[in-house]
């Protein structure tokens, strides 16, 4: 005999999947899949094609880098005002963070829903989004979003951001400079998306737990159909996790460089993949892939595609969903 929640969750499958109006507008190449990094044999050559692909061309790790260079060269306090708790330095970076949350969710919103620029052109899901539900806070899903993110989701930002800062100019982290070990410096980027996919996936399976899921997790998958502002929309509880792995560095050797780029991928990176859309389409030409339509299956079916692609963790422990017919079969026979 089925649980109430998970008689819940098989019925709201059941209606998202009878439907025929519910199929995909669009979709990348089935099956979505991982990346290539833990792919047994190694193959080399496919880890070139991704390096090349995702860090040497245009892509959203590469315009996060270089938001994090413009906010350390330009936006960021001198090292030694920040030895000190104090209102000024601290006053840049809530202006900073808020700006930026503003620009990227605020601007991808407008453009995908607000002015249709491209209308359902690489649109994931083209059902017309709850926007008014009691289930919404102010009756409203871009409200409760917004309210969420920018109420809650920044001030944890900038407390985090805070504290490893001040941590640094005060000597209390010895700062990681790029003369102590370019290699190291470097390939430090890369190695936080994967200590990210780890962290992630650990949280997030603990926090779909029905307890954990009921008084936290719940405010994010008010989102069946994700847009850019749900992407760090979150219950504080869930938020401060989330945001947790950011401890890494105090005890991994980093600067704060890697601080900002580690905060953005956290944070706008995931407004960046809950946009609902797979590209930034520009006059027929694809301005930036913005959207994660692996993570996008999650919202819809809830129990798979816990993790990110970085690592198959999903396929590991049996919680892979990779977009196909078969698999929308199978996880639903799991439910019965």
């Amino acid at each position: 005999k089925r649980s109430f929640i998970k008689s819940s969750i098989y019925d709201i499958f059941l209606k998202m999947t009878v439907n025929e109006k519910n199929k995909w507008n669009f979709h990348p190449k089935l099956p979505v899949g991982f990346y290539p990094l833990f792919d047994w044999p190694p193959s080399p050559m496919k880890w070139i094609k991704f390096i090349w692909n995702y860090w040497l061309q245009k892509s959203d790790r590469t315009i996060l880098l270089l938001i994090s260079l413009f906010a350390y060269f330009f936006l960021f306090p001198p090292m030694e005002e920040m030895s000190k708790i104090e209102f000024d330095w601290i006053s840049l970076i809530v202006l900073r963070n808020y700006f930026l949350i503003l620009v990227v969710a605020g601007g991808l919103h407008w453009w995908f829903f607000m002015r249709q620029g491209q209308g359902d052109q690489f649109k994931y899901d083209t059902r017309t989004r709850n926007n008014q539900s009691k289930i919404f806070t102010f009756n409203n899903n871009v409200y409760d979003n917004m309210f969420w993110t920018l109420v809650f989701g920044v001030p944890i930002w900038v407390f985090f951001e805070v504290i490893l800062l001040w941590s640094f100019g005060s000597g209390r982290i010895e700062i990681f400079y790029f003369n102590d070990g370019w290699i190291w410096f470097c390939l430090l980027f890369p190695l936080l998306q994967i200590w990210q996919s780890f962290h992630f996936y650990c949280y997030h399976r603990l926090i779909h737990i029905p307890f954990l899921y009921k008084i936290a997790h719940s405010v994010h998958h008010r989102n069946v159909n994700p847009g850019p502002w749900s992407g760090y929309s979150m219950h504080p509880i869930e938020q401060t996790i989330y945001i947790s792995s950011l401890l890494i560095h105090l005890v991994v050797p980093s600067h704060p460089l890697h601080i900002l780029y580690h905060l953005y991928w956290l944070v706008l990176g995931t407004i960046s993949t809950h946009a609902g859309y797979e590209k930034i389409w520009v006059k027929e030409k694809n301005l930036l892939t913005v959207g994660s339509f692996f993570h996008h299956l999650h919202h819809r079916y809830f129990n798979c595609n816990y993790g990110n692609p970085e690592i198959p963790f999903d396929r590991w422990f049996g919680s892979y969903h990779d977009g196909t017919e078969e698999a929308t079969n199978k996880l639903k026979n799991k439910l019965i």
